[in-house]
């Protein structure tokens, strides 16, 4: 058999090291895509195929992304890389030129590309022997598909030290382009046909939201005639995603981000009852109906999340419904009678409110979901959804609808794509897919490496939270999901917690930022200050910027300003940043407890203090897993046992308490 020589013309070679065109995530594909083809140029993954048909054609199309193509001209024994570029810019390029190119009147080269920071010598990483500049000759026909189905099962993605030093490279860069980095061994997921729903589900730190946002380009390409949808619980994290969605190279158009509260408000025009009206109604029948009953010992906001969450949550029309409903997620278990009364108590709540001529947001969800299961046509073809732990039953049958219509249509191809993390829930409650009809067999795929934290960051994270089940669905929930780390043999400091004198945190978390900042190591949208309550994020908000410090608060529309991020942990979720601090640690202040454990108060429940202490865990859990690289704990107290349980282990403890800490900027 003969063989065949690589080359390259030399405005490729240029082309292939301009940063000015090329993204540095384009130029890694395309360097990964050449190494590839040249260790296996039957590799099923780059589609290696014949543009054109005429009889002059040797335009040949190799595919480095789903919108990535490279083109070679092949005559006899000759392969030459000759451009570069996005999908349809290639395809009409070829088709200018008649899906031909004369090398005879080109200025070729040796293969050998090199792009910053990453030369190309064609060597096999795994062994370091040199990789011949020759090829066996290619066949004219594409494999047939037991040979590519072999090839898939032979062959990984990437070679794994070609992922480390890709890894290694964009986390040395710049930040905003690492947090559109998809990893090598996931691209695969953004190109894949589903037949119907599918779910991607991953421990914090396996970049699911960053398929999802890869994923629903391809998506937005592949059924160009149509809208699609990325949605979430939280409105912040849907605007700040599609500000980063529009940073990726040729965002399609005929892509629309809105959280499901968007959605809802575009299909009602009513305004629900403002919460000050919800929670006086809802006080009023709780001490009609609650004193001296069975449900005295609860409190009123686990009741409130009763009925929000469970019984409004998961859309339930009776009390029948009500007493047999599996109530998952919910630790304090409730009688058949605790049941009839605390149905008793919605009934009365939702009488109050309809006195009032009004309606809860719940109630309104309920609504629209109906309304939209009854379009003629749904109005969307694809809907990606984020953080999915935290949805509703009705939420999740909403987005249903908002591909198939009817309950009872299929969801169509490629419908609907969940990405998710039981470890990340941080509201009650809780649903199993089957009952919104939505049925992922054979499309469920749990992502098992953790490449965005470095390794420190991430034990300290679950060794905090612990290993406590959330929730139950499908057989891959028995379990916390877990995650190796991605980042091979690296040894960074473990994170630290740093006990202050009392009323200090925020003087040293001041003297931390501008350690920081002169060091010039981190930016100040590199940094991100999270707390539990709002009101501790704008006193924080208020001491940073008296000390000269920028900052820039988390709300519900994303970041207002330039500076420092900060805000509640609930506000954290779907981001990252370099470098996380973590104020107000000490146990008085997390995390709360629902009553005393040591039973000085009548009200403690044991397992409905345990079920909101497990919430806390988990929002902390966000928290800490946005820092990619830097995790820093304050307290000026003692920390609450599942943070003294990482100590020496998986955190560093620094006891500072007694130095003085000089107010670098006193007020005046």
């Amino acid at each position: 058999m003969g063989s065949v020589a690589l080359s390259m013309t030399r405005s490729f070679n240029r082309q292939m090291g301009s940063t000015r065109r090329l993204t540095a995530q384009d130029q890694s594909r395309f360097i990964t895509a050449v190494s590839q083809f040249a260790q296996d140029q039957k590799n099923p993954g780059l589609n290696f195929e014949k543009l054109g048909g005429g009889p002059k054609s040797n335009l040949w199309s190799l595919r480095a992304s789903q919108e990535l193509r490279i083109l070679l001209a092949v005559d006899d024994d000759q392969y030459v890389f000759v451009n570069a570029g996005h999908h349809d810019v290639m395809y009409e390029w070829a088709k200018r030129r008649n899906h031909y190119v004369d090398l005879a009147s080109e200025d070729l080269a040796d293969l050998q590309v090199t792009v910053p920071d990453m030369p190309l010598s064609l060597k096999r990483a795994s062994t370091g022997a040199p990789h011949q500049h020759t090829l066996s000759k290619l066949s004219e026909q594409v494999p047939d598909v037991s040979s590519r189905t072999q090839s898939k099962a032979k062959h990984a993605p990437t070679d794994p030290q070609m992922i480390q030093e890709l890894l290694g490279r964009f986390f040395r860069g710049d930040f905003e382009e690492w947090q559109l980095f998809l990893h090598p061994d996931q691209e695969p997921l953004i190109s894949r046909h589903w037949s119907g729903a599918a779910r991607i589900r991953g421990a914090a730190g396996t970049g699911k939201t960053v398929i999802g946002l890869h994923r629903l380009a391809e998506l937005a390409r592949r059924y160009s005639d149509d809208k699609v949808l990325f949605t979430a619980n939280s409105r912040s994290l849907a605007e700040l995603l599609e500000r980063r969605f529009r940073n990726l190279p040729m965002a399609p158009s005929n892509v629309e981000f809105a959280n499901i509260d968007r959605v809802v408000y575009q299909y009602a025009s009513w305004t629900p009852a403002h919460r000050s009206l919800v929670d006086q109604t809802f006080e009023a029948a709780w001490k009609e109906l609650v004193a001296g009953s069975i449900l005295e010992r609860i409190s009123q906001e686990y009741l409130k999340e009763e009925i929000e969450r469970v019984i409004k949550g998961n859309g339930l029309q009776n009390l029948d419904e009500y007493l047999s409903v599996e109530r998952i997620g919910r630790k304090r278990s409730f009688s058949q009678n605790m049941r009839k009364q605390v149905w008793e108590l919605s009934e009365l709540w939702a009488g109050k409110l309809r006195e009032r001529n009004a309606v809860t947001f719940a109630d309104k969800r309920i609504r629209v979901r109906d309304a939209v299961q009854r379009l003629a046509q749904a109005p969307y073809r694809c809907v990606v959804m984020d953080e999915a732990q935290d949805v509703t039953l009705v939420e999740l049958q909403l987005v249903r609808a908002l591909v198939a219509g009817d309950p009872q249509n299929p969801v169509p191809k490629d419908g609907i794509l969940i990405l998710d993390d039981p470890a990340q829930r941080i509201y009650a409650g809780g649903y199993r897919l089957g009952w919104a009809k939505i049925d992922i067999a054979g499309r469920a795929q749990v992502l098992t490496e953790n490449y965005r934290n470095v390794p420190a960051v991430y034990r300290a994270a679950m060794r905090v939270r612990g290993r406590e089940l959330v929730a139950l669905d499908h057989d891959d929930d028995r379990y916390i999901l877990d995650a190796e780390p991605g980042f091979h043999e690296r040894e960074d400091e473990k994170p630290n917690l740093v006990l202050v004198d009392c009323k200090c945190e925020l003087l040293y978390l001041c003297e931390k930022i501008r350690e920081f900042s002169a060091a010039a190591k981190y930016g100040t949208n590199e940094i991100a200050v999270f707390l539990k309550h709002n009101i501790e994020v704008e006193e924080t908000i208020r001491f940073l910027q008296s000390r000269d410090i920028p900052c820039a608060q988390l709300t519900r529309d994303g970041f207002t300003g330039d500076g420092i991020r900060v805000g509640t942990y609930d506000r954290a979720r779907g981001l990252e940043f370099r470098a996380v601090f973590l104020p107000r640690m000490g146990s008085t202040r997390f995390p709360e407890s629902s009553g005393d454990a040591d039973g000085e108060r009548e009200s403690f429940d044991p397992d409905q203090d345990q079920e909101s202490r497990q919430l806390e865990l988990d929002r902390l859990y966000v928290a800490m897993t946005r820092a990619r690289e830097h995790l820093l704990l304050i307290a000026d107290e003692e920390p609450c046992e599942e943070i003294r349980r990482a100590l020496a282990e998986e955190l560093i403890l620094k006891d500072l308490r007694g130095r003085q800490i000089a107010d670098p900027t006193p007020l005046h």
